[in-house]
């Protein structure tokens, strides 16, 4: 018997090694076209999933971004709406004020006159804030802007506003109070 070639290793192409059999150095024939298939495989899911979380935080980005701008343009919308209540009552003061036979220089008329440059400069106030008046009177009634709170009979065309119980406001071009107003019904 011949020692050494019974101690010699077996070569996997001589001794038949087929694909799939380990070798006697422990690897696998023809497992490193799998490996690289699976590797691909694992690259390309990879791929997948970074562009699919790159677009979702792109579009958390963009709607964060709107987000903001919207709370910076209406945020105070809730103390504005408030604040609305005092213009209120200075449009009030005003007609009560006017309507009142005062002479020039009285201190009615200069009371007067000083509650009108205040009601003037919370009016330039809050258009700096973006608020516009509704112009309601002598236009077509819109429940988007108008709220009805009577009719009466006129010559006018019906659905036509009439009178303006109280104004109604915009903030930014968006309803932020509804002008409360009287509408035109046709006569009997």
């Amino acid at each position: 018997m011949n020692t050494e070639s019974s101690k010699e290793t077996p070569n996997p192409q001589e001794s038949g090694a087929q694909e799939g059999e380990t070798t006697g150095n422990g690897h696998i024939a023809g497992d490193g076209e799998a490996k690289t298939n699976e590797w691909q495989e694992k690259l390309q899911e990879a791929e997948k999933k970074y562009l699919y979380l790159y677009s979702d935080f792109e579009n958390f980005r963009r709607r964060n971004e709107r987000e903001r701008t919207e709370f910076l343009k209406f945020g105070n919308e809730g103390f504005l709406r408030d604040l609305l209540q005092v213009v209120d009552n200075f449009d009030r003061a005003l007609v009560h004020a006017r309507s009142q036979p005062s002479e020039k220089g009285s201190s009615l008329a200069q009371v007067s006159q000083g509650i009108e440059m205040i009601h003037l400069q919370m009016m330039e106030a809050l258009r700096s804030q973006g608020v516009a008046e509704i112009q309601a009177i002598g236009k077509k009634f819109d429940p988007a802007f108008h709220e009805a709170v009577g009719e009466e009979e006129a010559d006018a065309e019906p659905g036509m506003v009439l009178k303006e119980m109280q104004k109604g406001y915009l903030l930014h071009g968006r309803l932020l109070r509804a002008a409360r107003v009287i509408v035109a019904k046709k006569k009997d």
